[in-house]
Order: C-alpha cells, then structure tokens, then sequence
C-alpha cells in the first residue's frame, strides 16, 4: 500500500515539476510577452484606424392582402392573379427575395461605375461623389470588374494604369495598361472606350475606377441582403444591408422596396389591362356593324314607309332576338372554353387569358380552378431562379400543378360539351321561329331581319360598354399591397464597426500568443539542457546544486569577487564532496565533461582555489593531453609537465609548481605528445596519485573530455569521487543519459553531476550583508 502511495505522490511530483519547468520557460522570456503585446495592440490601433466604418441599414414594409371594397362588389372582379389577394405571405418574402427584382433595382439605380479612393488597407468607396467626370457612350464595351488606377499629374494630364487578364484566340493572356492621356480626350483601347474630365480629384492621388458587372452585383446584394418576417404569422417584413457605405445601401434597400411595390401593382393590373385590350377590340367592330345596321334600318323604314311591325311579327321578333342573344354569347363562351383548353400547358398563355368573368361565365368552380393553376405556375416560376429541376421539392410542385391541370381539363371538356349542347338546342328553336318568318309578308319579314341585326349589335355594344366600366372601375381600385412602414435613412443607420477594444484585444492576445507559440515550437526543436530539473528527472547519479551563472571577466572570480553568488556556490560544492566522501584523510577529485566548453578547467580551477583558500592544501593535475587550457586560469611555468613524468623523463617534484595562491600546486599537462591517450592506459597517473595521497587534502584531476578521449575515465578507478559537468544552454539532453551509461558500465561509486551556469537564486546575499557580519557564512548545500 505504501509503495502504491509513494508511485502515486511521485507521479504528482513529476506532473508538478513538469508544470514548473514549463512555467519558467516562458516566465523567463516575460519581457518578450511584453513587447509583442505592445507592438500587437500598436498595429491592432493602426489597422482600426485604416478601417472603414461598417453599418447597418434597415427598412420595414407590410405586405398585407387586402380585398378593396369597391373591387369585391364588381361582378368583373378578377379572382385569377394570384399575385394579388391569393398570394401568400411567404410568396411576397420570395419575390421580395428574387434576382429579377434585385437586377431591376440595380439597373433603375444605374450604378453601371464606381469610383473609389485608394488606402492602406482599404479602398473608401466615393458614392456618388466621383473625384472625375466620366462620359462613356452606349455604343462603348468596357471591360468589366477590373480595377482601373487613375492619377491626375496635372490639370490637363492624368496617367491610367490597370493589370488584368484577358481572353484571346491564344488563350488567356495578361495585359500591363500604363498610358499619359490629356482630359476630355477619347481614351481608346481593345477593352475601354470612355472620356475623363477634369473634376475635384486631388493632383497625384490614386483613385480606383471600375465598371460595374450588374449581374455580378446583384448576386453579391442578394448574399449581404437580409429578408425576414418581423415574427411568426406577422405581415411585417424587416429588409436590412451591412455595408460600409450608408447611403449607398438605404438608396438600394428603398429602390428595391419600389420595384417590389410596382412589381405587385403591375401584376395586378395584367387581367384588367387585357380584359379592357380584349373589350375595346370587341367593341370596335359591333361599333362598325351597329353603325352599317343602324343606317339599312333607317333607310328600309323611310324607302316602304313602315314604320312597326304587326303585333304577331313583334312577338315572332322578340323570341327570336332573346334566342340569337343567347346563342350569341354562348358561342363566345365556347370559343372561350377551347383556347382555354389548348393553353393549359403553356404558362404564359394561360397568363394572358382574361377573367371568365368579361366572358359572362360566372362558374365559381373554374375560377377557382384556374386561380389555383395560375399560382401553381408562379411558384415553378420564383422557384426556378434558386433550384435546379431534379430538386424534391420542384419535382413535388410539378406534380401538383399535372393534377391541377388535369381536373381543370376534365372541367373543361364538361363545359364544352355542356355548351354545344345549349347551342344546338338554340339553333333549333332560332330555325323554327324563321320558319314562321318566312311565313309573314315580305316587308314585315324584311323589316324583322334589318331590326335583328340593329338590335342584335345595340345590345351588345351596351353588354360590352357595360364590362368595359367595370373594368375601368375594377382598374382604378386597385392599391398597392405593400406599404413601406420605416424607410431606410442615412440617419437612423446603426454602426456596427469597428469596435476599438475588439480590435485592442485582438491585437493584444494576438502578440501575447506569438511568442508564446514560437517558445512552444522552439521548445520541440531544442536539444540543449535549458534546467537543473531536466537532469534529476533523467540522472541516475546524485545531481548537485549548480555553478551559478556570473558576469565577473575575471579568469578566476572566486578570488576577486569572495562573497558573491558564484563563490558561494563552489562552497556548496566542497561541501557537497565533503557530505559524499565522509572521511577525514586525502580526496581525489575526477572532473569530467562529455564536450568541450562545458567549463570543466574553469570548475576545476575554481574548485582548487576555493579549496585552497580554506587552508587546505592542493593539487591541481592537468590530465587533458590533447587540449590542455589550466594555464589560462592560473598562470604558472607549464614548459614541464604531467606527460613528462608519464615519459618518464621528469620526477613528481620537477613537475609540481607553486601556483599565485598559497597551498595550491599545480602540474600541468606538459609538451603536446603524439600519442596522448597511450600515456594516459599507463599505470602511471595512478602511481602519481597515490604518491600525491600522503602531501596533499585534495587532488583535482582536470580530464579531456570523455566524448572526444573515451580512455579518460580511467582516472575515476582511483578516483574518491567523480564530478561530471553539465552546462545550461551548452551541453544535449542526451549527455544525461550517456553519463548514466558510463557510470553503470564502468561501475564508479561515487558519482555526482554539477551543473553549470544556473541560475543565480540566492547565492551572494553576502555581498548584501557581509558588512553585517554574515561574509563568513558558508552556504551547507544538500545532495539534490
């Protein structure tokens, strides 16, 4: 249970650890943070102010069906368009929403140009303020949507330059326009035809000049354009347009409200327009027959001198006419009934037809029917511009209108038959009764023919006058559905953007995200010891409290600078050596480094002073043969040295010299030899040791570095302890590991890492407070 206790309080340790280290990599680096946000939330301001004001700009229309009084009471009132009263409110909201209505707009604004003026990051739109007077004729093709720099040089010059490509026979090519050309002079290339004249544009500014593809334009209006219902089962629609000009959009949103308006108005008027187109053509020919007849009466009464008829021709006569009128408007209706008929399948057609009503057909079932087909085709239409056929729910509607059409056909074959029926039964009564004309004396009979085709025309001229009233009146009544309740204004726009402490805040989380990511990467891509932590975490070897970093250009600031950071921290060291080794007799000390510049010689020769100047007495042995550096650090005769006694040329006494600091000898690596490691497999820096053993409290060997000399280690076998060195910043977390490999296979007792170059975290409070007492105190550091 314990040892479960103990993996877990380790595991939390090494989380925590973790998290620490993490922390201090970024803590370390704080002034970075600092400047980025700084710099991040400068550019951020910058940006916002090169940003261009975003607005929003609303509008509110009721789009309400309502029946007009004066219309309803009509017996010519139109019951087929479908646009009008039968026209749903989700019908208007899709209308409202077409292309077609949004390309009408654009077209009656005539916005065919725009001029804009050229910015850092953002180019301000000049809405109907053009810096230069353009004059393009209509027979003119200019290429469209291709940005056009425009510069004023002088008032008589201005340079024009665009780059764009273009199609050719070739294929696509790129086209580099630059050209001087005077005002009021034609500018003429492949792909432009316009004149500029002089206007208020400033002399040497850039302006932007583009002509327009409306089609494009009304795609991009019908993406930013929002539509909706202003609630559930509400007639109010609310019309809204972000953008960056104002005035520009209200001026859009309140044309679009007028053609949406006279779009209603007008579909509306297409049955009285045609009923009254169909009427007046009808009543200029009974006009004409009235007239010829009116004239044969009055002249056959005036030539027989007959002035009425008998009273049994009367009777005859009046039977006749009443039977004639009937067939006569029965015929119109059949006729009716078969166009119909044939039109079914043809939308537009079908939209062209008159009112049943105009025909005198009061069959509700049939304008019903026909109202229905009608809308049904108005929805395949508004459909169409934002499906493709193959879509369920245009196939779905297709069906409804086939059954639609069908039971209308159906009706229509009822009323055809039903009608020819009616005449037939007419045309034989009209027979019998001329049978009876022919029987009355010839000026009678006479007269009664001449008096039908008078009355006949009379009373149709006043039938028709009669529908063409109707008409008018039912014309004159119709009234807009659509009322624009709120207008788009200028002035009640909202503004949106841009907002300062969002682009402040970006700005700053964003620089304070920068360095923080570059940290992070750079922490995947770095391969040298960057903490202590790091080397517990992977050492299987005891890892002693570091060499602080320090900034002292002395060789050796352990003598200079006594009660700083750095001399207390080789004091720890001593006492860490002294807690490992626990005896009281002479200590032999292997320091070793896997790399060069890990500051093994500056340790050792540190580490000998320190030791030195605690009256101990002291040997510094410089074993590195190959690349020896101890006389940079203290400046003793090195012309004899530890390969001369290793030669046997030279004894332990002619090589040992008495260094600057009292009770600190010093032997020196000695001549350069060819071959440096063969001398160091001898036997014999082990009998120099041991003869060294009874003279000295500690010997410091100063080895090459291991990496580069391997046989090196050998001095650890007659060695008390063996100091490994570490430097932060310098030496690869793999040393770690391969310092473990060689302690394990070479099987040394006594092993510990010092690190170099930590970071200062108390060492040198002495030079503080020594002046009070405390410049004495040794520093007892613990094993880690």
């Amino acid at each position: 249970m314990n040892n479960v206790e103990d993996i877990i309080r380790k595991i939390d340790s090494d989380k925590d650890n973790k998290l620490q280290k993490e922390l201090r990599r970024y803590l370390k680096n704080w002034y970075w943070f600092v400047i980025s946000a700084v710099v991040g939330g400068a550019l951020s301001f910058f940006i916002y102010t090169q940003s261009p004001t975003t607005y929003e700009v609303k509008s509110r229309i009721l789009a309400e069906s309502k029946n007009e009084e004066i219309n309803s009471l009509l017996s010519f009132n139109d019951k087929t368009q479908p646009t009008s009263t039968n026209t749903g409110f989700e019908d208007k909201i899709a209308i409202l929403r077409s292309y077609s209505l949004f390309n009408k707009a654009l077209r009656k604004l005539n916005w065919q140009t725009s001029w804009f003026e050229k910015g850092w990051f953002h180019n301000w739109e000049l809405y109907n303020n053009p810096p230069f007077k353009l004059e393009v004729s209509d027979q003119a093709e200019n290429l469209q949507n291709v940005p056009i720099e425009v510069v004023a040089l002088n008032e008589n010059t201005y340079r024009i330059s665009a780059e764009y490509f273009t199609s050719t026979e070739k294929g696509t090519q790129e086209v580099k326009l630059d050209k001087q050309v005077k005002f009021g002079e034609a500018f003429r290339t492949s792909d432009f035809e316009f004149i500029l004249n002089r206007g208020y544009g400033a002399i040497g500014h850039p302006y932007i000049l583009v002509f327009n593809n409306l089609n494009d334009l009304t795609n991009e209006y019908l993406k930013k354009t929002n539509i909706t219902s202003e609630y559930l089962g509400s007639n109010l629609i609310n019309i809204s347009i972000k953008g960056t000009n104002k005035k520009k959009e209200a001026d859009f949103i309140n044309e679009l409200n007028d053609v949406f308006i006279n779009f209603g108005v007008e579909n509306r008027n297409i049955s009285s327009n045609k009923s009254l187109e169909f009427i007046d053509s009808q009543l200029s020919r009974v006009k004409d027959k009235l007239q010829v007849a009116e004239r044969n009466f009055s002249s056959y009464r005036k030539d027989k001198q007959v002035m009425n008829l008998s009273q049994e021709a009367q009777l005859i006569y009046q039977r006749l006419e009443k039977i004639e009128n009937e067939q006569y408007l029965t015929e119109i209706q059949l006729e009716y009934y078969k166009n119909l008929q044939q039109y079914l399948d043809d939308s537009k057609k079908i939209s062209e037809m008159v009112s049943p009503a105009v025909m005198g057909i009061n069959d509700q079932g049939l304008t019903n029917m026909l109202s229905k087909l009608m809308e049904l085709y108005n929805k395949r239409e508004l459909l169409s511009y934002s499906v493709k056929e193959k879509n369920p729910s245009y196939q779905l509607l297709e069906k409804e209108i086939t059954l639609e059409r069908n039971s209308l056909d159906e009706l229509l074959k009822n009323q055809i038959r039903s009608t020819e029926s009616v005449i037939r039964s007419a045309e034989k009564r009209s027979a019998e009764l001329e049978q009876k004309i022919r029987e009355l004396p010839e000026t009678e009979k006479n007269l009664i023919g001449i008096q039908r085709e008078f009355d006949l025309n009379n009373e149709m001229y006043t039938y028709l006058m009669q529908k063409r009233a109707e008409a008018s009146i039912s014309k004159a009544s119709i009234a807009p559905e659509v009322q624009v309740i709120d207008p788009a204004l200028e002035e009640s726009a909202k503004q949106l953007g841009p907002l300062l402490i969002r682009y402040l805040g970006t700005g700053i989380v964003g620089g304070l995200m920068l360095p923080f990511l570059i940290i992070a990467l750079l922490g995947l891509f770095i391969s040298k010891i960057e903490t202590r932590e790091e080397v517990e975490a992977a050492a299987h070897i005891p890892v002693l409290e570091g060499i602080v970093k320090h900034g002292y250009k002395s060789k050796l600031p352990v003598l200079q600078h006594p009660h700083s950071g750095i001399s207390e921290s080789f004091r720890g060291l001593k006492t860490n050596i002294n807690t490992i080794l626990n005896k009281d007799d002479c200590k032999v000390v292997s320091v070793n480094s896997l790399i060069p510049g890990e500051g093994k010689s500056f340790i050792s020769s540190c580490l000998s002073a320190i030791l030195a100047k605690g009256k101990h007495k002291v040997l510094l042995i410089g074993a590195d043969l190959h690349k020896p550096n101890l006389q940079d650090y203290l400046e003793v005769d090195s012309s004899n040295g530890l390969s001369n006694y290793l030669l046997g040329e030279k004894s332990i006494e002619e090589i040992t010299f008495v260094s600057p600091i009292p009770d600190l000898h010093i032997i020196h690596a000695g001549p350069p030899q060819e071959n440096p490691s063969d001398l160091l497999d001898s036997d014999g820096l082990n009998q120099l040791v041991q003869v060294c053993r009874k003279k000295y409290d500690y010997i410091i060997i100063d080895n090459a570095p291991l990496l580069l000399i391997p046989d090196a280690i050998s001095t650890s076998s007659f060695s008390d302890i063996s100091l490994f060195i570490l430097r932060l910043h310098h030496s690869h977390k793999d040393e770690t590991k391969q310092i473990n490999r060689l302690v394990g296979f070479n099987r040394i007792k006594n092993a510990a890492i010092v690190i170099n170059g930590s970071p200062d975290r108390g060492y040198g409070y002495g030079k503080k407070y020594w002046k009070k007492g405390y410049g004495e105190y040794r520093f007892k550091m613990h094993i880690a």
